[in-house]
């Protein structure tokens, strides 16, 4: 009986802790008008000599991403491991 009550407790703690440190959600249509939005911004806003420097910062971020994207998916991976295991 304890044993079923305290892995109802851990679930709802991986459950609440996955909540808060989850990033924000979005679509794929909010990245694509983020990015629309970044490109007027250089477009407009950059002196024209500085745009490749504009642009090689918008790429760097997007590898940073990626590369949390990997982990986010090999996190995801471990919890539904674990879960599995335990049953």
């Amino acid at each position: 009986m304890l044993g079923g009550i305290a892995r109802g407790v851990a679930a709802v703690g991986r459950f609440a802790w996955a909540v808060a440190t989850s990033p924000t959600t979005a679509s794929k249509y909010d990245a694509e008008m983020q990015i629309d939005r970044l490109s007027q911004f250089i477009q407009d806003e950059v002196p024209e000599e500085l745009h490749g420097r504009a642009w090689g910062l918008v790429v760097d971020e997007l590898r940073r991403v990626d590369t949390e994207i990997e982990r986010m998916v090999e996190e995801a991976k471990t919890e539904e491991q674990a879960a599995t295991d335990e049953d």
